[in-house]
């Protein structure tokens, strides 16, 4: 049967400490886990809406600033990505994403409400949410939880056991069940969505770019309900916080490994260590050698052989933040 936010987190062993509405901080600074969804009521499922309130407008601008989106590798317009969000949109649920914060509920839903459309950062996981018409409409449930990792899969679990067959049948992927802003299911496969690459960087409505926090132009204007946001070229400047991790290869992939091209080893010391590094939630060690001699550019967190199944998947770029000097999370 369709879930409510309460039963989500019951699978968790959770219960809702408070609902606040979408751009609202979450007064919760600790480790855990949120819901956003169409009500403030935690035992109801009467908000549901049967058809996916798309914003046009947002998916035009959504287009214009990323022109290289394909749909199953062919070029798309607005009817194209409508036809297959709405596929997607589960008619009989209010639970529209779930999510984890590995160290502050607060800081990561503040990360989601300031990712722009068709930005990779912050927080751009669930950027399906931001196509929506009722989007300032929507509330964002929490509960802190020691193992936000294992809290977040038991939750996206028992969302999917709960779908509804009737809902399942008008699917376009009826096998990778999670809510509809969700891209990630609970065994961290990805949704059969077929959309890419619809996140890079860009400038954002406070003017500063997603990936490097460049100021923007000072022509920008702002179009409509969107931000002003178009795509940029920047070199990451050594003072930045975050930056991207390489590409993952295969290779890497199944040796445990993850690269920093060289723009983004500043973020960890200049000597091998190891290091704490929060990978999606889950804390894990890791032996960090910078390969500072001249014929080496990446640095490589290694975390031992197979350590990364289920929280990554090959080619995946990830975001790293700066920790206390002595580790980073990566997202």
């Amino acid at each position: 049967m369709p879930s409510t936010v309460a039963s989500v987190f019951a699978e968790a062993g959770l219960e809702p400490a408070g609902a606040v509405r979408w751009h609202t901080p979450v007064p919760e600074s600790a480790e855990g886990v949120y819901v956003v969804a169409l009500t403030d009521e935690p035992r109801s499922t009467t908000a549901a809406v049967q058809a996916a309130p798309l914003d046009r407008g947002v998916l035009a601008h959504l287009l214009a600033v990323r022109p290289e989106l394909r749909l199953d590798g062919g070029r798309l317009g607005v009817d194209e990505l409508v036809d297959r969000l709405s596929g997607f949109w589960l008619p009989d649920e209010v639970v529209l994403y779930i999510g984890l914060a590995g160290t502050s509920v607060r800081k990561r839903v503040r990360q989601y409400y300031n990712t722009s459309v068709g930005a990779k950062r912050p927080h751009a996981g669930g950027w399906w949410l931001k196509t929506l018409t009722v989007l300032d409409d929507l509330w964002v449930h929490w509960a802190a939880a020691a193992d936000s990792h294992t809290s977040e899969r038991a939750m996206l679990d028992g969302f999917a056991s709960g779908v509804s067959p009737e809902s399942r049948l008008v699917l376009h992927d009826r096998e990778r069940l999670a809510p509809f802003a969700n891209l990630r299911v609970g065994s961290r496969r990805i949704k059969r969505h077929g959309i890419t690459p619809a996140t890079g960087i860009v400038v954002s409505q406070r003017g500063m770019d997603e990936d490097a926090g460049v100021p923007a132009s000072a022509g920008d204007q702002t179009i409509g309900r969107s931000p002003p946001i178009r795509k940029q070229t920047i070199r990451t400047a050594p003072t930045v916080d975050h930056a991207p991790t390489q590409p993952i290869a295969a290779k890497d992939f199944e040796a445990g490994r993850i690269r920093l091209p060289s723009r983004s080893k500043h973020l960890l010391q200049s000597e091998r260590a190891d290091v704490e590094v929060q990978l999606r939630g889950r804390r894990l060690r890791a032996r960090w050698d910078p390969h500072t001699e001249p014929h080496r550019r990446s640095g490589v967190l290694g975390f031992g052989r197979g350590k990364l199944a289920g929280l990554v998947e090959v080619e995946e770029v990830l975001d790293v933040t700066a920790g206390d000097g002595t580790g980073v999370e990566l997202t």
